[in-house]
């Protein structure tokens, strides 16, 4: 761009956000006792799945599909207190994600979960 045209526009700084943290954080926010381990596993299967599965359109391992999951994870926390907490997440992971997969990456996908 001209000199005169750089003038009228101001620098900008983005940072990529740490999923790790906001994971972190909000299932603390909604309950989970154990969210430190909870949280560290459901970024790695999330980090697993973007190198393994294939590689889709309409695959969403980002922020968007991550808040929502946590959302549904604080929902379903709310309504089922004294159930085990590893089970929840596994469930609320398992049923948000496996109607996006096309059917190809679904026994990955469950086996990648499984591990965890």
């Amino acid at each position: 761009l001209p000199e005169n045209l750089k003038a009228l526009f101001r620098g900008v700084a983005m940072m990529v956000p740490d999923f790790q943290i906001i994971k972190k954080v909000k299932m603390c926010s909604v309950g989970y006792k154990d969210f430190d381990l909870l949280s560290a596993k459901f970024f790695s299967l999330y980090a697993t799945c973007k190198e393994q599965l294939s590689n889709q359109r309409h695959y969403d391992w980002g922020l968007r599909n991550i808040l929502s999951v946590l959302r549904t994870m604080g929902t379903t926390k709310r309504e089922n207190e004294t159930t085990n907490e590893a089970l929840l997440v596994y469930r609320t992971v398992r049923d948000m994600n496996l109607s996006k997969l096309v059917a190809q990456d679904v026994q990955l996908f469950l086996s990648l979960l499984a591990d965890l």
